[in-house]
């Protein structure tokens, strides 16, 4: 096949100022484009993931959205989500005229998601429906575990959790002074939880308004530490609300992540959870995203 050149882009997504939040490549038009070549954009690009826009293989669905990080594709991403439907809104694939909104459904490796494009007061803001999370109790060696990032068994307090959809385990810390001081050792970890992400979380919080403040750790996704985590943010609200017994009420709630102020890139993620009869039965995260680089890729 003859060289060509694909147009790319890159955005923050979860800011709404330049050189903060979480950045990720996007193709809006990765029609033609095989598997190794999206993987090839993506390691060429080396942020934590690039999303791709394509023909959906399915009727019920408006476009197909892929997400590769410079080692994989994985099936949920949210902060190159946000990124996307940004990027596809300013640049009239999907436009929104201003004051109203549109609602797409997009294929994924998750199923078919829910996505909300708005114009806003001048901006581009993008909703994304993320799976209903279910948490399962997680039972490790405390001491031992807590030895590997650097800090005391106490410290992480509470119950710990692991959401086996995608593989993320969620430790509650006591402050954020222990959380900046946790410390990743991916050797240590692949012995015991090849495969797994790792998101820790506290009550203390940098701005006022916001619910808890997350690290997230991906090794084994080839992403040390993630900037801004949509889909680790997402299930955030379910187990916020679960563990402030909170989340009784019918209806929707909205809540505020922090994440990527100790990497100097501060992202707010709004999480958004609708509950019924008691339970959660609907999620979805927001933000807004900055276009940083624009440019043609040969491939």
């Amino acid at each position: 096949m003859s060289p060509h050149q694909v147009e790319i882009c890159t955005y923050n997504a979860f800011t709404d100022r330049p050189f903060a939040g979480n950045p990720a490549g996007v193709v809006t038009d990765a029609s033609g484009l095989d598997d190794e070549v999206m993987q090839l954009i993506a390691r060429q690009l080396n942020l934590a993931e690039t999303a791709f826009l394509v023909p959906p293989s399915s009727p019920a669905a408006d476009v197909r959205l892929r997400w590769f990080t410079p080692a994989q594709e994985v099936t949920l991403c949210g902060h190159a989500t946000i990124a996307a439907f940004t990027a596809a809104a300013e640049r009239g694939i999907f436009p929104v005229e201003p004051g109203h909104e549109r609602v797409l459904r997009v294929e994924t490796l998750s199923g078919l998601l829910r996505i909300r494009i708005a114009a806003l007061e001048g901006a581009v803001r993008v909703a994304m429906q993320i799976p209903v999370p279910t948490f399962e109790p997680l039972e490790l060696e405390r001491g031992a575990f807590a030895s590997l990032w650097g800090v005391r068994e106490d410290d992480l307090s509470g119950d710990w959790y692991v959401l086996r959809s995608l593989d993320y385990w969620y430790f509650p810390v006591c402050d954020r002074n222990v959380l900046w001081s946790l410390n990743l050792n991916s050797e240590a970890l692949a012995q015991i939880a090849p495969g797994a992400s790792f998101g820790f979380f506290t009550a203390d919080t940098v701005e006022p308004d916001s619910h808890w403040h997350l690290r997230f750790f991906a090794p084994f996704l080839g992403v040390p530490e993630d900037i801004v985590t949509g889909s680790a943010q997402g299930p955030m609200g379910p187990l916020h609300l679960r563990l402030t017994e909170a989340g009784e009420r019918d209806g929707w709630t909205e809540l505020k992540g922090e994440q990527g102020d100790i990497l100097q890139r501060p992202g707010r993620v709004i999480v958004r959870v609708h509950h019924h009869a008691g339970a959660a039965d609907d999620v979805e995260i927001a933000g807004s995203a900055v276009a940083m680089l624009e440019g043609r890729i040969t491939v």
